[in-house]
């Protein structure tokens, strides 16, 4: 059998792949050879690549000690979970009408969450998570003009691309004085914070429960929360509950009792919602009549 003779690559040629590799790290020897048309092998990319100590592996940002350099509940991440795709929560869903969406906050210094229930994803729903969740923050003390919302790019956050007004999340938003920051496009992983803690319930929660009724149901879900926001331990942070993060960093006069919020299902509160905005100038926040109209569902 013939073997073809090795010819060794160029100066010039190694310091081209050289160059073009520093300038693209992330890029392989493969996509090298094709974008820039180079007259050589992959296999030799690849061998000019590693003698150089050029090897590149994506690295993963450990954002605990960026979270650290927040205040208690300054940044507030807000995500929406569809239900229906689990299995134990589906046939309950459907035979004793338990609502289909999730919509939660997590605030990503303290690792605390708030989340009520939606029968449909809309901007008005989100909204109304906004006005029941930023009300309760009010009046436990915490400055909303210090807080940050973040979102995806959800139409139920930002509405239509060709609007000419803001949301109604939006617009709740601005009402509170509370900044709303949306993730980039494509970027899942900026949300981080609320999809990890969608993993949490439902395999803590929804995949383990089964429930009588709609009383009983939201019941469990309200003793969940409060176990998890007071008594779970989180062993990424360093196996402390979120009230123990919280009596750990400096929060002013912010009662414990902010991480104590009953489940609703954001649909029943729409006509006290409309209620309170057409009774108040400059701002609104949730009543006692809104709490006690979901109660007495």
């Amino acid at each position: 059998m013939r073997i073809a003779p090795w010819h060794p690559t160029s100066k010039e040629m190694e310091e081209r792949v050289i160059e073009l590799r520093r300038g693209h790290p992330a890029w392989g020897p493969e996509r090298l050879r094709v974008q820039f048309e180079l007259p050589i092998s992959t296999k030799a990319i690849g061998r000019i690549i590693r003698q150089a100590g050029l090897t590149w592996r994506r690295k993963k940002r450990d954002l605990r000690e960026e979270k650290k350099k927040l205040r208690a509940l300054e940044f507030i991440q807000i995500a929406a979970k569809d239900l229906s795709d689990i299995e134990r929560y589906w046939p309950q869903m459907r035979i004793l009408g338990l609502p289909r969406y999730q919509l939660s906050a997590r605030g990503v210094r303290i690792g605390g969450n708030w989340f009520v229930y939606a029968r449909e994803n809309t901007t008005t729903n989100a909204a109304l998570l906004a006005w029941y969740l930023l009300g309760h923050l009010k009046e436990c003390g915490v400055d909303l003009s210090r807080v940050i919302f973040q979102t995806d790019n959800g139409s139920e956050y930002i509405g239509n691309l060709m609007k000419k007004r803001n949301s109604a999340f939006e617009e709740a938003l601005e009402r509170f004085g509370v900044k709303h920051s949306r993730i980039p496009p494509s970027s899942p992983t900026w949300n981080s914070d609320g999809e990890r803690f969608h993993g949490l319930i439902e395999n803590e929660f929804y995949d383990i429960e089964d429930y009588r009724d709609g009383g009983e149901f939201m019941g469990k879900a309200w003793a969940y929360q409060l176990w998890f926001n007071y008594r779970r331990e989180n062993r990424w942070r360093g196996r402390r509950t979120p009230l123990e993060i919280f009596q750990q960093v400096p929060h002013g006069e912010i009662s414990p009792e902010v991480f104590n919020l009953a489940p609703v299902i954001v649909d029943q509160l729409l006509s006290a919602w409309i209620e309170e905005r057409e009774s108040t100038q400059g701002g609104y926040h949730v009543g006692s009549s809104a709490k006690n109209e979901n109660n007495n569902q």
